[in-house]
Protein backbone atom coordinates (compact mmCIF):
# COMPACT_ATOMS: atom_id res chain seq x y z
CA UNK A 1 0.00 0.00 0.00
CA UNK A 2 1.30 3.23 -1.18
CA UNK A 3 0.42 6.18 1.02
CA UNK A 4 -0.64 9.63 -0.01
CA UNK A 5 2.32 12.50 0.07
CA UNK A 6 -0.76 14.83 -0.44
CA UNK A 7 -4.23 15.63 1.18
CA UNK A 8 -6.64 14.09 -0.97
CA UNK A 9 -9.24 17.01 -0.36
CA UNK A 10 -6.96 19.59 -1.31
CA UNK A 11 -4.15 18.42 -3.13
CA UNK A 12 -1.50 20.19 -0.44
CA UNK A 13 1.83 19.24 1.02
CA UNK A 14 0.21 18.66 4.42
CA UNK A 15 0.43 16.41 7.33
CA UNK A 16 -2.48 13.94 7.03
CA UNK A 17 -4.96 14.29 10.39
CA UNK A 18 -7.19 11.60 9.93
CA UNK A 19 -8.25 9.17 6.36
CA UNK A 20 -6.92 11.35 3.78
CA UNK A 21 -7.20 14.77 5.09
CA UNK A 22 -5.21 17.35 6.72
CA UNK A 23 -6.50 18.83 9.39
CA UNK A 24 -8.28 22.20 7.09
CA UNK A 25 -10.03 19.71 5.14
CA UNK A 26 -11.37 17.69 7.87
CA UNK A 27 -12.95 21.04 9.55
CA UNK A 28 -14.78 21.72 6.18
CA UNK A 29 -16.37 18.48 5.82
CA UNK A 30 -20.37 17.81 6.43
CA UNK A 31 -21.72 14.91 7.88
CA UNK A 32 -24.70 13.36 6.03
CA UNK A 33 -28.02 12.42 7.83
CA UNK A 34 -29.00 8.97 7.42
CA UNK A 35 -31.42 8.39 4.81
CA UNK A 36 -35.37 5.95 5.61
CA UNK A 37 -33.01 4.85 8.04
CA UNK A 38 -31.18 2.54 5.78
CA UNK A 39 -29.04 4.32 3.67
CA UNK A 40 -26.14 6.08 5.25
CA UNK A 41 -23.61 8.31 4.36
CA UNK A 42 -20.56 9.10 5.94
CA UNK A 43 -20.24 12.99 4.42
CA UNK A 44 -21.95 15.67 2.12
CA UNK A 45 -20.70 15.16 -1.50
CA UNK A 46 -18.74 18.50 -1.08
CA UNK A 47 -15.42 20.50 -1.14
CA UNK A 48 -13.36 18.18 0.48
CA UNK A 49 -14.71 14.72 0.09
CA UNK A 50 -16.32 15.46 -3.51
CA UNK A 51 -12.51 16.00 -4.72
CA UNK A 52 -11.25 13.19 -3.02
CA UNK A 53 -14.10 11.03 -4.71
CA UNK A 54 -13.29 12.32 -8.24
CA UNK A 55 -9.55 11.97 -7.27
CA UNK A 56 -10.27 8.21 -6.71
CA UNK A 57 -12.53 7.47 -9.32
CA UNK A 58 -11.54 9.32 -12.49
CA UNK A 59 -7.80 10.28 -11.67
CA UNK A 60 -7.80 6.28 -10.06
CA UNK A 61 -6.06 7.48 -6.94
CA UNK A 62 -7.14 3.44 -5.74
CA UNK A 63 -4.87 4.34 -2.44
CA UNK A 64 -7.95 6.36 -0.73
CA UNK A 65 -9.75 3.48 -1.36
CA UNK A 66 -8.52 1.98 1.93
CA UNK A 67 -8.73 5.38 3.36
CA UNK A 68 -12.58 5.58 2.48
CA UNK A 69 -12.99 2.08 3.55
CA UNK A 70 -11.09 3.07 7.16
CA UNK A 71 -13.76 5.92 7.45
CA UNK A 72 -16.78 3.36 6.78
CA UNK A 73 -14.96 0.55 9.68
CA UNK A 74 -14.90 3.58 12.32
CA UNK A 75 -18.70 4.98 11.57
CA UNK A 76 -19.56 1.61 11.80
CA UNK A 77 -18.36 1.12 15.02
CA UNK A 78 -20.21 4.22 16.35
CA UNK A 79 -23.27 2.52 14.61
CA UNK A 80 -23.17 -0.95 16.33
CA UNK A 81 -26.94 -0.78 14.90
CA UNK A 82 -25.68 -1.43 11.28
CA UNK A 83 -25.71 -5.54 11.36
CA UNK A 84 -25.27 -7.33 8.64
CA UNK A 85 -23.94 -10.91 7.57
CA UNK A 86 -22.17 -9.86 4.14
CA UNK A 87 -20.68 -6.72 2.06
CA UNK A 88 -21.43 -6.65 -1.42
CA UNK A 89 -20.78 -3.81 -3.87
CA UNK A 90 -23.02 -1.87 -6.07
CA UNK A 91 -21.44 -3.55 -9.44
CA UNK A 92 -20.31 -1.48 -12.70
CA UNK A 93 -20.66 -3.10 -16.32
CA UNK A 94 -17.65 -5.44 -17.38
CA UNK A 95 -17.46 -3.17 -20.25
CA UNK A 96 -17.41 -0.08 -18.01
CA UNK A 97 -14.79 -1.31 -15.42
CA UNK A 98 -12.64 -2.48 -18.18
CA UNK A 99 -12.25 1.52 -19.31
CA UNK A 100 -11.87 2.14 -15.76
CA UNK A 101 -9.47 -0.79 -14.81
CA UNK A 102 -11.38 -1.16 -11.45
CA UNK A 103 -14.58 -0.91 -9.53
CA UNK A 104 -14.93 1.96 -7.02
CA UNK A 105 -17.08 0.56 -4.59
CA UNK A 106 -15.77 -3.20 -4.85
CA UNK A 107 -12.35 -1.80 -3.37
CA UNK A 108 -14.19 -0.22 -0.76
CA UNK A 109 -16.17 -3.02 0.47
CA UNK A 110 -12.92 -5.47 0.04
CA UNK A 111 -11.11 -3.77 2.27
CA UNK A 112 -13.75 -2.92 4.47
CA UNK A 113 -14.50 -6.70 4.78
CA UNK A 114 -11.14 -7.51 5.98
CA UNK A 115 -11.60 -4.65 8.98
CA UNK A 116 -14.85 -5.92 9.74
CA UNK A 117 -14.24 -9.78 9.39
CA UNK A 118 -17.02 -10.00 7.09
CA UNK A 119 -16.97 -11.41 3.69
CA UNK A 120 -17.17 -8.72 0.86
CA UNK A 121 -18.45 -11.18 -2.10
CA UNK A 122 -17.82 -9.34 -5.61
CA UNK A 123 -19.87 -10.90 -7.77
CA UNK A 124 -22.86 -11.18 -5.85
CA UNK A 125 -24.66 -8.67 -7.77
CA UNK A 126 -24.17 -8.34 -11.45
CA UNK A 127 -24.80 -5.34 -13.98
CA UNK A 128 -26.35 -7.14 -16.77
CA UNK A 129 -26.96 -3.65 -19.05
CA UNK A 130 -24.50 -0.91 -20.14
CA UNK A 131 -26.50 1.82 -19.55
CA UNK A 132 -25.46 5.25 -20.15
CA UNK A 133 -24.29 7.25 -17.24
CA UNK A 134 -26.51 8.29 -14.63
CA UNK A 135 -24.88 12.04 -15.15
CA UNK A 136 -26.51 14.74 -16.70
CA UNK A 137 -29.89 12.76 -16.20
CA UNK A 138 -33.14 14.05 -14.07
CA UNK A 139 -34.34 12.55 -11.36
CA UNK A 140 -37.33 10.46 -13.47
CA UNK A 141 -34.73 9.49 -16.16
CA UNK A 142 -32.24 8.33 -13.60
CA UNK A 143 -34.67 5.71 -12.50
CA UNK A 144 -35.99 4.76 -16.47
CA UNK A 145 -32.58 4.47 -17.23
CA UNK A 146 -31.33 1.57 -14.05
CA UNK A 147 -34.55 -0.28 -14.40
CA UNK A 148 -33.69 -4.05 -14.52
CA UNK A 149 -30.31 -3.63 -15.15
CA UNK A 150 -28.88 -5.68 -11.82
CA UNK A 151 -29.03 -9.60 -11.89
CA UNK A 152 -28.29 -11.64 -8.75
CA UNK A 153 -25.84 -14.15 -9.91
CA UNK A 154 -26.59 -16.87 -7.63
CA UNK A 155 -30.00 -16.20 -4.49
CA UNK A 156 -28.06 -18.98 -2.20
CA UNK A 157 -25.56 -16.41 -1.36
CA UNK A 158 -27.96 -13.00 -0.54
CA UNK A 159 -31.00 -15.49 0.40
CA UNK A 160 -31.88 -14.78 4.03
CA UNK A 161 -28.80 -12.69 4.68
CA UNK A 162 -28.42 -9.11 6.12
CA UNK A 163 -26.71 -7.00 3.51
CA UNK A 164 -24.34 -4.37 3.62
CA UNK A 165 -24.25 -2.49 0.05
CA UNK A 166 -21.47 -0.18 -0.84
CA UNK A 167 -21.52 2.46 -3.11
CA UNK A 168 -19.45 5.90 -3.31
CA UNK A 169 -22.23 8.85 -3.88
CA UNK A 170 -25.70 8.48 -2.74
CA UNK A 171 -27.56 11.14 -5.30
CA UNK A 172 -31.12 10.97 -6.11
CA UNK A 173 -31.49 7.59 -4.81
CA UNK A 174 -32.43 5.73 -8.50
CA UNK A 175 -29.34 3.42 -8.48
CA UNK A 176 -28.98 2.50 -5.10
CA UNK A 177 -33.27 2.07 -4.94
CA UNK A 178 -32.52 -0.37 -7.98
CA UNK A 179 -30.45 -2.51 -6.15
CA UNK A 180 -32.27 -2.16 -3.14
CA UNK A 181 -35.29 -3.86 -4.67
CA UNK A 182 -33.49 -6.87 -6.76
CA UNK A 183 -31.81 -7.76 -3.84
CA UNK A 184 -35.02 -8.04 -1.41
CA UNK A 185 -36.95 -9.82 -4.56
CA UNK A 186 -34.29 -12.66 -4.50
CA UNK A 187 -34.22 -13.30 -1.02
CA UNK A 188 -32.04 -11.17 0.99
CA UNK A 189 -33.35 -10.59 4.68
CA UNK A 190 -32.16 -7.02 5.08
CA UNK A 191 -30.56 -4.38 2.94
CA UNK A 192 -28.78 -1.55 4.99
CA UNK A 193 -26.52 0.97 2.52
CA UNK A 194 -22.88 2.61 3.38
CA UNK A 195 -21.64 5.45 0.75
CA UNK A 196 -18.82 7.62 1.13
CA UNK A 197 -21.14 10.84 0.17
CA UNK A 198 -24.70 11.87 -0.12
CA UNK A 199 -25.21 14.63 -2.99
Amino acid sequence: MVFPEKCCGCEQQAAIEKYCFCSNCLNHITAAPSVYGRIFSLAIYEGPVMKAIHAYKYEKKKWIAHSFATWMHDFLIQHPEIQFDIIVPVPLHPIKEFRRSFNQSWLMAFYLGKMQGKPAVYHALVKIRNNRSQTNLDSDERKENVAGVYKVSRISIIKDKNILLIDDVYTTGATIEEVYKTLRRNGARQVKILTVAKA
